[in-house]
């Protein structure tokens, strides 16, 4: 199954609510050349990005089955957020 969009920023969003909570602004766009969705995540001049392979995301998507993109946000939103300082309640 193709996921679009909506359905990554959906997932991402539900799995992390701190991108909300913090006011980050988050992009999630597909790249064809590396078959995987690119999130970056902005908060003013920073941003972070991290990408996933497409039938990776598919099965976190399908499966509730996320442990490698729980890893990979959560560095980002760690090293982003937290160790930064760049975002606030």
């Amino acid at each position: 199954m193709r996921l679009n969009d909506s359905q990554i920023r959906q997932m991402v969003i539900d799995l992390y609510p701190e991108i909300e909570r913090f006011n980050i602004d988050m992009s999630t766009e597909f790249n064809e050349n590396m078959d995987a969705w690119v999130i970056t995540l902005e908060n003013g001049s920073d941003s972070l990005s991290t990408h996933m392979d497409s039938s990776y995301v598919s099965s976190c998507f399908d499966r509730n089955n996320c442990v490698y993109f729980t890893n990979q946000m959560m560095n980002v939103i760690d090293n982003y957020c937290l160790e930064s300082g760049s975002c606030s309640m």
